[in-house]
């Protein structure tokens, strides 16, 4: 895997000695395992460290029960996120509804999504005098990427409920993370931006003080996690029992808490559907704009 399009585990791993005082990203015995790595993707929506630390209990949960390595990897973005997805490059994806539609069409087996749904907020300054979409008009708002579920639902919504267009009526600037956006609407670089509960939920508490926000009229299912058919029948039905099972444990409450995801439940046929007009949005933003 080229080193360009992932964060590297070794800069990782010594960063998160420093931070978290974690042995490695893989297990001590890893070595003493035949079994190879299983290589789970995270989309890119918060920093790579910041993501690693989250994921980072899930990762030895599936590590000790399936009694083999697991490895967690990002993208440097969305749009490569997406092409690693159409490679088949992972064994694992945690990736956007409308990326998990793709998923599907390119193979990927569907295994659970969070409970929780995806709606959209739009992130203002406390005290700002924004307060509804309308008032958007002629405003400067962050997103952390043209291609996320988010954003793509949100423009959607502003289009067809308020008549207001991104690049017309309103500007729409990539901001790498949603961490990175609601930083910059803290620090009034920014009008608004568009987020989550669940991401206003993983950014510092000092950060997260110094805004409010406002929900979108719409929801949409929230991450998807898919499994690539080369691990086998027998090898997806357990990790789909596993991610059933990791609701119940210390570690799981504690992980969907962090991360405001509130448990797994299961990734039905309707919840693929529900989410294709957008992985349709998408397709169409890239043919647009390769």
């Amino acid at each position: 895997m080229p080193v360009r399009r992932l964060v590297g585990l070794a800069a990782v791993l010594a960063a998160l000695l420093l931070l978290q005082g974690v042995l490695a990203i893989r297990p001590a015995w890893a070595e003493a395992v035949e079994a190879p790595p299983l290589r789970v993707a995270l989309l890119p929506t918060n920093p790579p460290l910041s993501l690693l630390r989250l994921y980072d209990p899930f990762r030895q949960f599936l590590s000790h029960r399936l009694q083999r390595p697991v490895e967690l990897y990002t993208a440097r973005n969305f749009r490569t996120a997406l092409d690693d997805i159409r490679r088949g490059d992972f064994d694992v994806l945690v990736t956007a509804p409308h990326f998990g539609v793709i998923a599907v069409d390119a193979g990927y087996v569907p295994l659970a999504r969070y409970k929780v749904e995806l709606r959209p907020l739009i992130v203002v300054l406390k005290g700002s005098s924004l307060t509804e979409a309308a008032q958007l008009r002629g405003k400067k708002v962050l997103t952390a990427n043209r291609l996320t579920a988010m954003s793509v639902v949100t423009e959607h919504w502003l289009e067809s409920q308020y008549g207001l267009v991104a690049g017309r009526d309103y500007q729409l600037i990539d901001a790498q993370s949603h961490g990175t956006a609601i930083r910059a609407v803290g620090m009034g670089d920014a009008d608004a931006c568009v987020s989550s509960v669940s991401a206003l939920q993983q950014v510092p508490e000092d950060v997260r003080a110094r805004v409010t926000f406002f929900e979108a009229g719409i929801a949409v299912p929230h991450q998807f996690t898919l499994a690539h058919p080369r691990l086998g029948e027998r090898r997806i039905a357990e990790l789909r029992q596993l991610m059933m099972d990791f609701n119940d444990t210390r570690e799981g409450k504690a992980f969907f808490a962090a991360g405001g995801f509130q448990g797994y439940s299961s990734l039905t046929a309707k919840d693929i559907e529900d989410a294709r007009p957008y992985a349709d949005k998408v397709a169409k933003m890239i043919e647009d704009k390769p």
